[in-house]
């Protein structure tokens, strides 16, 4: 089968974009405020939990634990966003103090999802569905279940093994959705992006929080939203996120000013999608 514009790739972390839009949504909404506790959410939950916001978790700086990093070795299963939030109920050490320092941790899309469904009372693959992918007509675009929902015009994912390629397309992590569970092609990506640029699923006021530096990256390259990287370029205000998976590799980058968008997605472990994507910018 060969690609096209209409094949579905798993988004991997790309998919956090998304994740954080459902939270805005219901903030928008008012039935969620970015500075409740997360411990509002997750009755049982660590002491620390109190002193962690959803905002926290948006931005990388809950200071909680990537999850992967606790999985034990026996796990065969793949794990879902309930796992995880199991996994880390009976984890007390935190990467720093909430809100002190930047962390890239999966975790904290993973309990956004948690909340989503908890606030809103429906699935989280559902809430995405009927609030975002549905209202842009992103018919292809999908939370990917396994035994439930189905992926279609679906690429595999490979990774290089000596002079070929083998399939390499699921993981014991491929099945948490908040911090990577998408599937979405470039023409349904196309539409996600005229909605960010219309303003069609949240007001202009919503997403400037999310097209913010609400914390910078320690190397200095610029900053973190919800959900996206900020940085700048010649000038230009530049928004980007990547997604690496088991298989895949992807990213999405939009120049705000210039309302100009790049999405490239790969189904090879090998590949560098946000090079190509800001090569491809520069041509344009």
């Amino acid at each position: 089968m060969s690609c096209t514009t209409t094949t579905n790739y798993r988004l991997a972390s790309v998919t956090k974009q998304f994740t954080a839009m459902a939270v805005m949504l219901l903030a928008e909404g008012s039935r969620l405020g970015y500075g409740d506790p997360i411990a509002r959410f997750f009755p049982g939950a660590p002491a620390a939990w109190e002193r962690i916001s959803l905002r926290h978790l948006l931005t990388h700086t809950s200071g909680l634990v990537d999850y992967e990093e606790i999985i034990p070795p026996e796990t065969t299963t793949p794990l879902r966003d309930q796992d995880v939030l199991e996994l880390m109920l009976g984890e007390r050490r935190l990467y720093s103090p909430p809100g002190t320092a930047y962390h890239y941790s999966n975790t904290g899309y993973c309990l956004l999802a948690l909340v989503v469904e908890r606030v809103a009372d429906r699935p989280f693959a559902a809430f995405l569905h009927d609030r975002i992918f549905a209202p842009l007509g992103m018919a292809g675009t999908v939370a990917y279940e396994a035994g439930i929902s189905t992926v279609p015009r679906r690429a595999y994912g490979y990774s290089r093994r000596g002079h070929g390629f083998v399939r390499t397309d699921q993981s014991i992590t491929s099945s948490t959705l908040g911090d990577g569970g998408v599937y979405s092609s470039v023409e349904d990506l196309a539409l996600w992006d005229r909605a960010l640029a219309e303003e069609q699923l949240v007001s202009a006021r919503t997403l400037e929080a999310a097209f913010a530096p609400a914390v910078d990256l320690p190397d200095g390259s610029g900053g973190y939203g919800f959900g996206w990287y900020v940085a700048a370029r010649e000038g230009l205000r530049l928004v980007y996120h990547t997604g690496e998976t088991v298989g895949f590799r992807t990213a999405i980058l939009r120049y705000l000013d210039r309302r100009l968008s790049v999405v490239v997605l790969c189904n090879r472990s090998d590949a560098e999608p946000l090079a190509l994507a800001h090569a491809l910018a520069g041509e344009c």
